[in-house]
């Protein structure tokens, strides 16, 4: 059978508060025990505060304890003494709990039980005459100084209290007095009054009654409360379900502030999310049949033109065929270096490069562009600067992003465009800074910039030729080399990209 959280949570109450009653009760019991030990035990000192002053003022007598002996005159003093007062006691007991004899009236005979007859070979116990009866607190007891048991049987120490009998000496100060015996009661330490028996009793029922009703209040609150957990659990549940489906609208509404209501604010945000990534993943369908779309057309329509004799086969027809097909493997290649890097399949090779001599190769490399379209560049970074990097990724990174300023940058022989490019390092921050001049963007589309396949209407269009993807590409690459790639308006009247790399 499989069990539900909320019979868990139940059980789980329903447990820790048995094991914290039966905890208290038996906390409660021991307690109760030694407290009531601890009462008897001083009723039993009080009790015996006029005997141990008699068998002290005694002992001073002899100056030892060879006087008491079974038969002697001054032990049995005492323990008549003892059985007198505990007598007493126990005849004012059983008078004050007696209950009122009955009323006899004058015609009513008075009836004396007949005696019992006692049968042969039977034997009868007699008290000596004289001797009071043991009374119900025990037979008294002595053991000497040293611990030896000089009167009483050794079976009879097991639930007796010892209280120490000191020399009388009023000059000694209390903690030097000297212990010269022990007095004890045999039984002292067991309940032998009847209502201290029936006092216990009743306390131990009243605790196990209370017991049972906290245990019973415990399921009566357990079974709506545990509900009330679990109800957030149940909605969370089928909202998951409704997300399963594909329906990324529904919301759970739960606005507690605790660990379930945390967790249904952000089951809310991935819902959204995944209400976004719906939308980009059909656009980017979309965008990437559209890009893929426009240079086949022209592609096919060039070659259907050639086919039917309308279109010459010139070198100039050929060029641009050229174009098209090159135009459509760099969308090709930025789609699969995109898909390797969402997967995580882009293998880097860290090690230790200059940092000025990677963006110089990258210059000289695309000096002739340079040229061509009359930008002016500066370098501003020292020779000196080391860094943990992947040569290939980050000489793509710098690619890109001198690609996208020989693209987009408005640059002729007469008013030539400018690029600036400036690195510092600042402890284990290296920032570079790379800025060109107009055209810029307006502020609102700066965040889109590194969505893939975006392009600015206006001068950064696809009229230059680009598919929307480098700076995506540039994102994924800072990102492998643990940075962060920002983008803002240029003091030049362009963009100004931000790059941070740490090591």
């Amino acid at each position: 059978m499989k069990m539900t959280i909320r019979v868990k949570l139940l059980l789980i109450i329903l447990i820790a508060n048995t094991a914290l009653v039966l905890a208290i009760y038996l906390a409660n019991k021991f307690a109760f025990e030694k407290s009531f030990s601890q009462y008897i035990e001083n009723t039993s000192r009080a009790q015996l505060r006029d005997v141990i002053a008699r068998f002290a003022k005694t002992y001073e007598q002899y100056e030892s304890l060879e006087w008491v002996y079974k038969g002697s005159a001054e032990w049995d003093s005492i323990v008549h003494f003892y059985y007198d007062l505990e007598g007493g006691e126990a005849k004012r007991e059983r008078r004050d709990t007696r209950p009122p004899p009955k009323r006899r009236y004058a015609d009513e005979p008075q009836m004396r039980p007949a005696p019992k007859r006692r049968y042969q070979g039977e034997e009868q116990t007699m008290r000596p005459r004289g001797q009071p009866r043991a009374p119900a607190g025990g037979r008294l007891l002595l053991k000497d100084a040293n611990g030896v048991l000089v009167m009483g049987r050794e079976r009879s120490m097991q639930n007796t209290f010892w209280f120490p009998v000191y020399k009388t000496d009023h000059l000694a100060a209390p903690q030097r007095q000297q212990v010269i015996a022990y007095l004890g009661v045999a039984g002292s330490a067991l309940i032998g009054n009847k209502f201290d028996q029936l006092f216990a009793q009743q306390q131990q029922r009243q605790f196990v009654l209370i017991a049972l009703i906290a245990l019973c209040v415990t399921v009566i609150l357990a079974v709506p409360f545990s509900k009330y957990l679990v109800q957030p659990i149940v909605l969370l549940r089928r909202n998951a379900k409704v997300l399963a489906q594909g329906n990324y609208d529904a919301q759970v509404d739960i606005k507690s502030k605790d660990e379930l209501g945390l967790l249904a604010r952000d089951m809310n945000r991935l819902a959204d999310t995944l209400a976004q990534n719906q939308v980009a993943r059909q656009q980017w369908i979309a965008d990437i049949s559209h890009e893929l779309r426009t240079p086949i057309a022209v592609i096919r329509a060039e070659l259907e033109g050639m086919i039917d004799g309308v279109i010459a086969s010139e070198p100039k027809q050929l060029m641009s065929l050229h174009e098209e097909i090159q135009r459509l493997t760099r969308l090709v290649d930025d789609l699969h270096q995109l898909s390797l890097s969402d997967k995580g399949a882009l293998t880097y090779h860290m090690e230790k490069l200059n940092l000025h001599d990677l963006l110089l190769r990258t210059f000289s490399k695309n000096r002739q562009a340079i040229e061509c379209t009359h930008l002016a560049f500066s370098l501003s970074c020292s020779d000196t600067i080391m860094l943990e990097c992947d040569e290939q990724r980050l000489g793509q990174l710098f690619d890109n992003l001198l690609q996208n300023t020989l693209r987009y940058t408005d640059s002729s022989k007469q008013q030539p465009g400018t690029l600036k490019v400036e690195v510092t390092q600042f402890k284990s921050v290296t920032q570079i800074c790379w800025q060109d001049s107009a055209p810029g963007v307006p502020q609102t589309q700066l965040d889109k910039l590194f969505n893939r396949l975006y392009r600015v209407e206006g001068a950064r269009s696809r009229a230059a030729g680009g598919s929307g993807l480098g700076l995506a590409i540039c994102q994924s690459i800072v990102q492998a080399h643990n940075g962060e790639i920002t983008v803002s308006l240029s003091e030049l009247g362009g963009l100004a990209i931000m790059i941070k790399l740490r090591y």
